[in-house]
C-alpha cells in the first residue's frame, strides 16, 4: 500500500544528473554549522526538528535552496491549513512565523541577513509536515514505554521524502502522495472534516435533563432531541416541533445508541444523554486522538492484515485491503489491559500446552498456591523445570517473589487448557497472543473485557482456515484429525501475517458514519494532552559500522 518512491540511491543519481536549479549558498552553509553547534537551536523564534537531518539534505543538493518563489510558500501554507482536517495544528509546522517571516514577500526578494533562517525554517515546516503525516506528531513511547512501534522514523528516509517533495511544483499533491492511508484511516479523517463543519456551525443542542425518554411518551424535549440527532445524520425526517416521541426518532436514537455502543433500546436515560450531550468539540478531539493513533501503525501496512480492535472486542482480516471476516473476541480487563502494537502472526499451535506467564505466576497463581496448596491440582497445572522436567508442588517454596520463582507452571494440553486447543503467535515481549478458550459463554456478552491481556476468539478454528489460506491443504477436516491426537503441533504460515493491536475510540465504518467508543483503559487523555504541546518529531540515526581493523601480520 505504500506509493513508490525512488531509493535514495537511485534518486540521488538522479538528481545529479539534472541541471542544477540556483547555485550554493555560503550563507546558508555557515548558517547550518552554526546551528548545529547550539543545544537547542533555533531559528526565527522556532525550534528546529533536526539540525542535522536538515544539515545532511542540503549537503546532498549542494546547499542550493529549495525555497525560492511566493508559489512555493503559499502551496506550503495550503498544505497546513488541510493539516486541520488531519488532527493537527497549524502551529505544529510554523504557519504564524512564516507569515511574520515572508510577509507575503518571494524568498528570493528577502534580505540576505534573513534568507537563510527563512529557508531553513520553511524546510523544517515541510519536514515536519511529511514527519507527522507518516509516522504521527507524538512519539508513542513517551506515553507508554513498552510501546513496540515499527522500526523508524529513519533519517535517510524523510531525507530522501524531502527531495522528492521539492522537485514537486504542487506541494501539497507530493506531500498527501508519500503516505498511502488504509481505510479506516481515511473514513475517520473524513468524519474529522465533518465534525469540524459541525463545530464551525455551532455544534448540536443539549438535552435538558428529566425522567428517561420512551417511545410514544410526549415531552418538550423531543423536539430538542430530534434536532440533536438531525445534526449528526442520525435523524433524517422532517423537521417538527411535535411532541410526541415517535417510531421516526426512535429509529434515530436506536442509529445513535449503535453508533456510540450503547444499549438498544430507544430509551433516551442517562448514559445515551450523556452522549448525545457531549460536545462536538470533545468529539473532534476524539477524533484527533485516533486518527494519531492510526498513523502510530499503518506505515507501510500492507494490503492483508489481522486487526485486534480492542474497544470493539472484534478481530477483521483484511484481504486486498478490504474486510472479509470478523469474530468476536475477548481481551484484557482494565486492571491488565490488552497492549496495543504491529507484529507478524508467524505460526499457530494445534494443542498447546499453556505456559503461565510471569503477571498472573505473580499476582494469581502464587498468592491462590500460599491460600490453597491444591490450587494447582484442581487447575490441572503443573511446575516444571525451564527444561520440561515435572518438580512436586510440595517441594516448593510458594512463599518466595515471583521474580525468584526458579520454574514454570504450565498446564498441558487438554479440554481445561486456558488457550484452548489452538492458538496463534507472533513473537512479542508482551507474551501476548490469540487463542482458544474452554469459557465460551463470556461471548455472549456485550462487553468482553475478562482477560488478563491475552486475546480470547469466538471462532478460533475459522480464523486458522483464513489466515493459512490454504484450503487443499488446510480443511476444517483435517484440523479435526489433528485435534484428536492430542498432540502438540505447530503450523507455520507461508509468509507472516501483519497483525495490529489496535486501540481506537473513535473510527469510521462503511457508511460513512463516525462511531463512538467508551474510553475503557483511560488512555485518551495522555494523548491529547501530548497532541496539543509542541512536540519534537522523533527521528532515528543508524549507527554507523565500526571501521574494520586490519589483521596483524605474523613476522
Amino acid at each position: 500500500m505504500s506509493p513508490q518512491r525512488p531509493s535514495g540511491v537511485v534518486l540521488l543519481i538522479w538528481l545529479l544528473l539534472l541541471p542544477s536549479v540556483g547555485s550554493a549558498d555560503a550563507d546558508l552553509r555557515t548558517r547550518l554549522e552554526q546551528l548545529r553547534d547550539l543545544r537547542r537551536p533555533t531559528v526565527l523564534g522556532v525550534s528546529l526538528a533536526s539540525v542535522p537531518l536538515l544539515d545532511d539534505f542540503y549537503h546532498r543538493r549542494n546547499d542550493r535552496h529549495v525555497w525560492y518563489d511566493r508559489r512555493q510558500v503559499e502551496g506550503l501554507l495550503d498544505l497546513i491549513r488541510q493539516s486541520i482536517d488531519e488532527g493537527f495544528q497549524p502551529s505544529d509546522f510554523h504557519a504564524r512565523a512564516i507569515r511574520l517571516a515572508t510577509d507575503g514577500r518571494a524568498p528570493s526578494r528577502l534580505t540576505r541577513s534573513t534568507r537563510a533562517d527563512v529557508e531553513i525554517l520553511l524546510s523544517d515546516s515541510l519536514l515536519r509536515s511529511i514527519h507527522h503525516r507518516r509516522y504521527g506528531k507524538v512519539d508513542p513511547k513517551r506515553l507508554d514505554k513498552s510501546w513496540n512501534p515499527i522500526p523508524g522514523p529513519y533519517a535517510r528516509d524523510l531525507i530522501a521524502d524531502l527531495e522528492w517533495v521539492a522537485r514537486d511544483r504542487d506541494l501539497r499533491a507530493a506531500v498527501t502522495g508519500l503516505v498511502s492511508k488504509p481505510a479506516f484511516h481515511i473514513r475517520l479523517q473524513q468524519g474529522m472534516a465533518r465534525y469540524r463543519k459541525i463545530v464551525a456551525t455551532g455544534g448540536w443542542p443539549e438535552v435538558p435533563a428529566g425522567k428517561s425518554l420512551r417511545p410514544h411518551m410526549q415531552d418538550p424535549r423531543v423536539p430538542v432531541v430530534r434536532e440533536r440527532l438531525r445534526v449528526t445524520g442520525d435523524f433524517n425526517g422532517p423537521a417538527s416541533e411535535d411532541l410526541v416521541y415517535d417510531k421516526v426518532l426512535k429509529a434515530a436514537v436506536l442509529a445513535f445508541q449503535k453508533r456510540h455502543r450503547l444499549k438498544e433500546d430507544g430509551i433516551v436515560g442517562s448514559k445515551t444523554r450523556l452522549a448525545m450531550n457531549t460536545s462536538a468539540t470533545k468529539r473532534v478531539d476524539q477524533i484527533r486522538i485516533n486518527l494519531e493513533r492510526m498513523r502510530w501503525i499503518s506505515a507501510g501496512l500492507p494490503d492483508s492484515f489481522l486487526l485486534v480492535d480492542i474497544t470493539e472486542q472484534q478481530a477483521e482480516l483484511f484481504r486486498n485491503g478490504q474486510a472479509v471476516w470478523s469474530t468476536r473476541v475477548i481481551v484484557g480487563r482494565p486492571g491488565r489491559p490488552t497492549p496495543t502494537f504491529r507484529d507478524e502472526v508467524e505460526y499457530i499451535e494445534i494443542n498447546p500446552s499453556w505456559i503461565v506467564p510471569p503477571t498472573i505466576l505473580s499476582q494469581d497463581i502464587l498468592p491462590a498456591m500460599r491460600k490453597d496448596p491444591g490450587y494447582l491440582d484442581k487447575r490441572g497445572l503443573q511446575v516444571v523445570t525451564y527444561g520440561g522436567s515435572p518438580v512436586s508442588p510440595e517441594s516448593v517454596d510458594w512463599h518466595m517473589p515471583s521474580e525468584s520463582f526458579p520454574y514454570m507452571i504450565r498446564q498441558p494440553p487438554s479440554t481445561r487448557n486456558a488457550l484452548g486447543r489452538i492458538k496463534f503467535i507472533f513473537p512479542n515481549r508482551y507474551a501476548i497472543y490469540l487463542h482458544d478458550t474452554p469459557g465460551r459463554s463470556l461471548f455472549r456478552r456485550s462487553w468482553r473485557l475478562f482477560s488478563s491481556g491475552c486475546v480470547r476468539v469466538e471462532h478460533p478454528w475459522k480464523l486458522a482456515e483464513l489466515i493459512l489460506n490454504q484450503p487443499e491443504s488446510w480443511s476444517q477436516t483435517r484440523f479435526k484429525r489433528l485435534l484428536a491426537s492430542g498432540r502438540t503441533r505447530r503450523v507455520y504460515l507461508e509468509e507472516p501475517l501483519t497483525i495490529l493491536l489496535a486501540y481506537w475510540t473513535a473510527k469510521g465504518d462503511a457508511d460513512g458514519k463516525i462511531l463512538f467508543r467508551k474510553d475503557v483503559y483511560s488512555r485518551d487523555k495522555a494523548v491529547l494532552q501530548a497532541l496539543n504541546e509542541y512536540s519534537q518529531p522523533r527521528i532515528l540515526y543508524p549507527r554507523p559500522e565500526p571501521p574494520k581493523t586490519a589483521a596483524a601480520t605474523p613476522l
